[in-house]
């Protein structure tokens, strides 16, 4: 039948349909065809199914090849996430925030050691302002300084098990320590008069006259000072402000109504009394409690009103009126004593003390006139805060039951977005079976190299091979290399970046005196055979190995008349004689250093514990793996651990690694809630550490080594921002056998599904759309319908149908070329070919004769 003839070529399609590059979007509930394809991608494979009607046009199958041949997503390399609107990512040109090294004590790089403050320069919010009493002005500056109290324990993103024993990288605050001080410094002090509550000037008053009904902005958030006052027994160097602002305010006299709209909802507010003291309003319909200037009261939903100021005018036909603020923010910013820089008072916001907050008021008091230099708020956490990825420090507050005041004013934030996401590879120690350590790393061409690495040759030694007999794994140039065993070849600097390696396997060679003898390697990486000409004097030369632009030795120490003879090679890059005391490390393509040197651990017959010397391939005790990062230009400042392995060997002749230290401790790294045997963490590089200990097989190890180094994100924000993910290769999706007929699917929301073709020709798009009497309902000629729907399990599904076959392929064009152009839950598709297509919004259909897309 045609129709399964498209589909059967169509699997042929989806197999080659080969990703890149990884890329992890997992699956779930779409709420906007903007995010397509992601919906319908896990790990960079399509996860759901394409259903076609089975007697359908074959139209409509080309649709879907079209559709599945062009799905690809970011591929993660070089990709990170950035924040718009007022925000400063924490970092510099010169200067990155690195993620720490995963230990049992986290420790790593803090804000503060990235910038000490930040300033108008860095947010907005922090922009410089200016405080105008009744008589004069004063500019003033505003700055976030960060925890400078406990180095390199707080503010610091690490790998970590949470209080709700969740195991992730988190942007990590430290119980007790400072989260950041809030500074407003005034450029020339502000002056108030002191007052007593008739007006007149006094000594011992309590009211600053002219720092009343002032405006102060703080944070991007503007505030009416409506009572600055004495309020010590003895007043002298006190000083309370109370200040309000809100999402919107009024001014009514009494009796006077208003309505006012706050989060999509109205409101009308009545001043229902006014007098000397006291105002009282009717809000919706509730009384309000007898309010003075500053106070505020809180309404059945949920939002407060506040009084910022009233008038009562006492006489016949004077004023009665009242200033007030609707979702009022109260604010007490107290200090008893102006002269030093202790913290006394804690932070109100409405009726609510908030600890950890601490407010602290600089200025003099001469009893006459009060001046301000500086206002602060020190913020200090009150639990170990874990901000996970894609959250913010407030939701990580709130999760552990602290007021969300604690940040304060609320209009600012630390965003915590993740990791920037680049290509890793694997550099792993692995068993091939209980008694063998096999090697993977990636050569000086990209290649990845497996080779064998240690052998138990019982319960006490191992030997550098691949099995009991022969096959040895030579790492120095003092050994002999007999056919088939493998050697390391080292090219350039690791430290400075040209280091090159590769694995190699002797083949054989030719007796010399053969016509036209030749030398035989394997490149365990490409796989090649490299073959070279033998010299055939009575020289110890051999041949010449070039490899990644460098030269290697190869001679002998025995005679070139027998085949297959020994040799030395200079592994070391160049040319001559051999070094007995060249040990040989692997250069991994990355950047990495694998090196054995000084690791070899002899038994006392064996000779000094040391370099690997000629006959230490065999009757080892142990071996030490140890990775590093040398070369400096391969990440910021924070350099990755060393990482050391002790590989031995056990009962039942098995191999294992006894000891894993990082940077000389035993590893910290952790195992999730819910997994055994296993256990995870990461480096400064990014890299992803993961260490198996299997009970009935050999430890194992692997560490997911990035092309460039991982950094995590972390933004300064204030008031609204929004998040989108840059950078990074389109890649195409993995799609394999994921094409269904109708009437292979008998549930359309066991999975995901993209169904091609209208309910007229495709049962599945009709269940979508709740099966309609006329199966042209909700289509018109020309056009094509894209819609999405979220099933109840989870499961999400994508309609794509136009009135006829054309219309259908045509919508299939439009996703496969134009995509990014997608938004909402549905859009209309019309036009004729998909560059000139017009995509809007659905409109009203008015049916025509039904000439639409029909079976066949």
């Amino acid at each position: 039948m045609k129709v399964k003839k498209m589909v059967k070529r169509l699997f042929a399609v989806g197999a080659g349909v080969a990703m890149l590059g990884a890329t992890a979007m997992g699956a779930m509930a779409a709420s906007d065809l903007k995010d397509y394809p992601s919906q319908f991608v896990t790990d960079g494979s399509f996860n759901g199914l394409f259903v076609v009607g089975e007697n359908a046009k074959a139209i409509d199958n080309l649709a879907v090849v079209d559709i599945a041949t062009s799905m690809k997503v970011a591929s993660g390399s070089g990709s990170s996430t950035s924040v718009s609107g007022d925000a400063w990512m924490v970092g510099t040109s010169a200067k990155k925030l690195e993620m720490s090294n995963t230990n049992s004590t986290p420790v790593g790089e803090q804000l503060y050691d990235i910038e000490t403050f930040i300033g108008k320069d860095e947010l907005g919010a922090l922009a410089s302002k200016t405080y105008s009493t009744t008589g004069s002005s004063s500019t003033y500056q505003q700055y976030l300084y960060f925890d400078t109290t406990n180095t390199a324990t707080n503010e610091i993103i690490t790998y970590v098990e949470n209080d709700n024993s969740v195991t992730a990288d988190f942007f990590y605050v430290k119980n007790g320590v400072n989260i950041a001080e809030y500074v407003v410094e005034f450029s020339s002090a502000p002056e108030s008069t002191i007052q007593d509550t008739a007006g007149a000037a006094s000594t011992t008053g309590a009211v600053l006259d002219d720092f009343e009904n002032t405006k102060l902005s703080m944070l991007g958030m503007e505030y009416d000072i409506v009572l600055a006052r004495r309020t010590a027994a003895i007043p002298e160097d006190s000083i309370k402000l109370t200040l309000m602002g809100g999402a919107t305010r009024g001014s009514l006299l009494e009796g006077d109504s208003s309505s006012l709209s706050l989060d999509g909802k109205t409101y009308d507010v009545t001043l229902s009394y006014v007098d000397s003291t006291y105002v009282k309003f009717v809000v919706n319909g509730e009384q309000s409690d007898k309010l003075q200037v500053g106070d505020t009261f809180k309404l059945a939903d949920g939002n407060e009103i506040g009084v910022s100021e009233s008038l009562y005018q006492s006489y016949a036909g004077g004023v009665h009126s009242a200033d007030f603020f609707l979702g009022a923010s109260k604010l007490e910013l107290a200090d008893a004593d102006i002269t030093n820089t202790n913290s006394d008072t804690t932070l109100k916001v409405g009726t609510e003390t908030i600890s950890g907050a601490d407010v602290i008021i600089e200025g003099t008091d001469n009893n006459a006139t009060f001046t301000l230099s500086k206002i602060r708020v020190n913020m200090t956490a009150q639990d170990d805060y874990y901000v996970a990825a894609g959250k913010k420090l407030s939701d990580a507050i709130v999760e552990q039951g602290d007021d969300k005041e604690l940040v304060f004013s609320n209009n600012w934030d630390i965003e915590y977005m993740g990791l920037t996401e680049e290509t890793t590879h694997d550099i792993k120690l692995s068993s091939s079976t209980d008694r063998k350590y096999d090697l993977q790393w990636y050569d000086g061409d990209g290649n990845l190299v497996k080779m064998p690495f240690l052998y138990a040759t019982n319960t006490t030694h191992v030997q550098l091979s691949e099995d009991a007999t022969d096959k040895a794994v030579v790492l120095n140039e003092g050994v002999n290399i007999s056919k088939d065993d493998y050697f390391v070849l080292q090219g350039g600097s690791a430290s400075s970046g040209t280091g090159k390696g590769y694995a190699l396997q002797y083949k054989g060679s030719d007796k010399s005196t053969a016509t036209s003898p030749k030398i035989k390697f394997k490149n365990l990486g490409s796989g090649e055979t490299l073959e070279y000409a033998l010299t055939t004097d009575t020289s110890v030369d051999v041949a010449t190995i070039k490899l990644g632009g460098y030269s290697f030795g190869v001679d002998t120490d025995t005679v070139k008349t027998a085949a297959d003879f020994d040799i030395r090679v200079t592994l070391t890059s160049g040319t001559g004689t051999p070094s007995a005391s060249s040990e040989v490390d692997i250069y991994d393509f990355y950047g990495a250093q694998l090196d054995f040197g000084g690791s070899v651990h002899h038994n006392a017959s064996e000779g000094t514990t040391g370099t690997l010397l000629s006959g230490d391939v065999t009757n080892i005790t142990s071996v030490v793996l140890t990775i590093t990062t040398p070369n400096t230009n391969d990440y910021d400042d924070q350099a990755p651990p060393i990482l050391a392995l002790t590989a031995d060997a056990t009962t039942g002749n098995e191999v294992q690694v006894s000891t894993f230290n990082i940077d000389g401790a035993t590893q910290g790294l952790l195992t999730p809630e819910g997994e055994e045997n296993i256990a995870y963490g990461y480096t400064t590089m990014g890299g992803k550490l993961t260490y198996t200990s299997p009970s009935s097989s050999p430890n194992e190890f692997t560490y997911s080594y990035p092309e460039n180094q991982i950094l995590p994100q972390v933004y300064v924000t204030s008031g609204a921002t929004a998040s989108a993910k840059t950078g990074g290769n389109l890649v195409a999706v993995t799609i394999v056998d994921a094409t269904k007929l109708d009437s292979e699917v008998s549930t359309v929301d066991a999975q995901n599904l993209i169904a091609v073709g209208g309910p007229c020709a495709n049962s599945v798009s009709a269940k979508l759309l709740g099966n309609p009497a006329d199966c042209t309902e909700g289509f018109s000629a020309g056009k094509a319908r894209i819609k999405l729907f979220e099933q109840a399990n989870g499961k999400v599904a994508m309609l794509v149908a136009g009135y006829s076959g054309a219309d259908t392929r045509l919508a299939g064009k439009v996703i496969a070329h134009r995509s990014s152009e997608l938004s909402g839950m549905e859009v209309e598709v019309e036009g004729t070919t998909y560059t000139d297509a017009t995509i809007g919004a659905p409109k009203a259909v008015v049916v025509a004769a039904p000439a639409v897309e029909t079976t066949e």
